[in-house]
């Protein structure tokens, strides 16, 4: 990734007919892939996840990073969502967090973060 500090990196496999429960323990990453997620015409398919806590990005106004920023991509377009879970240790004085994210296939600098 362009103008982003990676700092680990990780690939899991999505096999067809299969869900899939991956933990990243010391990154704070859950990722559920459920069964059925991979077109009907392939038999599995990669998922890169890379973490990263500083590089070129823009937040909406009034926004804070509360964990690291996962990137995550797939060479298929998955048939059904995957869940992620993040975990963080912000304390957060209105009691609202938001989740925002960027393409990583963005062509100019900085990742604008979105909701």
């Amino acid at each position: 990734l362009r103008g982003v500090d990676v700092i680990a990196q990780t690939s899991i496999t999505i096999r067809a007919g299969e869900a899939l429960s991956f933990q990243w323990k010391g990154y704070g990453l859950r990722l559920h892939v459920p069964e059925g997620a991979l077109p009907p015409h392939l038999s599995e398919s990669t998922l890169h996840i890379q973490a990263s806590l500083c590089g070129q990005f823009e937040f909406p106004n009034s926004s804070e990073l509360v964990s690291a920023v996962y990137w995550i991509s797939c060479a298929t377009k998955l048939s059904k969502p995957v869940t992620l879970e993040l975990q963080h240790c912000a304390v957060s004085q209105t009691s609202s967090l938001q989740f925002v994210r960027a393409q990583c296939t963005q062509k100019t600098l900085p990742y604008q973060f979105r909701p």
